[in-house]
């Protein structure tokens, strides 16, 4: 229930940048991939203020994706490789560009879970 309530009040602009430390991404694919415009983020955090609950919504879920990957794969390069890249069992497009939505995250880490279990198909 935290979650949720921080999510709601909107978390702090600077979890993109510990994003960004933990996993070496460029902080511009952490907001593409998020959908979070940039100018956005800098006039946030020059005014102080949080992500509003959508971005933050968007920021957990990017995360949960990239720790289910980075547990299936073992390390956040191969995870962050295995994300950018177009995969079969999602119809031959890239993870990134389907978490985004909450439907498409998902399917994402129901792929996830599959591999984690040997089930392919």
């Amino acid at each position: 229930m935290r979650l949720i309530e921080f999510l709601n009040q909107g978390l702090p602009v600077s979890v993109l940048d510990n994003i960004h430390e933990w996993t070496a991404m460029s902080k511009a694919d952490i907001l593409r991939v998020t959908g979070i415009n940039e100018r956005n983020v800098a006039r946030r955090k020059s005014a102080g203020r949080t992500l509003t609950p959508d971005e933050s919504e968007r920021v957990a879920r990017f995360v949960r994706v990239l720790d289910a990957a980075v547990d299936y794969f073992g390390s956040k390069e191969e995870a962050w490789n295995w994300l950018q890249a177009p995969v079969r069992g999602l119809g031959n497009v890239a993870p990134v560009d389907l978490i985004a939505t909450e439907t498409g995250a998902l399917e994402v880490t129901d792929l996830i879970g599959r591999l984690e279990h040997g089930v392919f198909a």
